[in-house]
């Protein structure tokens, strides 16, 4: 009982507080809004999903069949990725192969690189000219439909780098290999490269 009447007289307490006058208590467009921050938990109701009918890779690397090369003249790698998934796919695939990424536009789709050609002959001359001549290239990479182009070709001759061997006005010019850039590309996106 006693706690009823004191239920009843906090109610006319706070009541008789208020007044028609006195409408700023009742204003709430000025006070402070605690910000909305997303919970990491689950939300109340669970909900379940069925993967059983998903199948999974177990341990399987590489993009398979989503990359191929066409036959074209130049050669073009293809990815059947969106541009974003592709420029990170082609950037993982960059750094498992060691290549030296020189500058890139994600803007313009360009990353710049120094490469120089893994053949035996390449290797040969490389070691006896003390260390691997490196070329730069420029790798295209344009949003295709629901495919990603990347296209390889060597940079201007302003941008390549000279060896230590271009004495007394002697210098090598650098051989094309933009082709077997692609195809390592390939080769690794296809079998090496672990992603979406």
């Amino acid at each position: 009982m006693r706690d009823l009447v004191k239920t009843l007289m906090l109610g006319g307490f706070l009541v008789s507080c208020t007044t028609a006058d006195n409408t700023h208590y009742r204003d709430i467009s000025t006070l402070e809004r605690p910000p909305v921050v997303a919970a990491d938990r689950p939300s109340v109701e669970q909900r379940v999903t069925d993967d059983s009918a998903i199948p999974k890779k177990t341990g399987v690397k590489g993009l398979g069949e989503k990359v191929y090369l066409t036959t074209t003249t130049p050669v073009q790698l293809k990815i059947k990725q969106s541009f974003d998934q592709a420029w990170h796919s082609v950037n993982q695939a960059l750094m498992l192969s060691d290549i030296k990424i020189s500058d890139h536009e994600r803007s313009k789709g360009h990353i710049y690189v120094n490469y120089g050609s893994r053949g035996l002959l390449e290797k040969a001359l490389a070691f006896l000219s003390n260390g691997r001549k490196e070329t730069n290239y420029l790798l295209l990479i344009e949003e295709n439909g629901a495919e990603t182009a990347i296209t390889a070709a060597m940079s201007n001759a302003n941008e390549q780098g000279r060896s230590s061997g271009d004495q007394d006005g002697y210098y090598d010019a650098p051989v094309d290999a933009s082709t077997e850039l692609l195809e390592m590309l390939y080769k690794i996106l296809r079998d090496d490269f672990v992603g979406k």
